[in-house]
């Protein structure tokens, strides 16, 4: 069973309200220009990385289903070698929310 299409939004959502919970309790702390940038950088790259989490996880078991279901349909090894080898929307997602946590902790120096 593949998750449905709202299951990255809610991947997303959970992440937001990570950030936000990290936000609140660093908040305080945030004096300047470079630590409230620093903070909403953290919340965005959260929010992606909950959604990209999501997207991954989806991406892992329609590649388990394609391996089980390849000795009785060959094609399945085909549709699933781009997963395993090529630039899915999750590991891009995972890219920029990686790229976007570290701009917040090089904003934040």
């Amino acid at each position: 069973m593949r998750m449905g299409p709202w299951a990255p939004v809610a991947g997303g959502a959970l992440g937001l309200v990570a950030g936000v919970v990290a936000v609140l309790l660093l908040a305080g702390r945030a004096d300047g220009y470079a630590e409230g940038l620093s903070l909403t950088l953290l919340v965005v790259g959260l929010t992606l990385l909950g959604a990209a989490g999501v997207l991954l996880a989806d991406e892992v078991r329609v590649v388990r289903r394609g391996t089980s279901d390849a000795g009785v349909r060959p094609q399945w090894v085909e549709a699933t070698a781009g997963l395993v080898n090529g630039l899915t929307p999750a590991r891009l997602l995972l890219g920029t929310s990686a790229f976007v946590l570290f701009l917040s902790a090089y904003a934040a120096a």
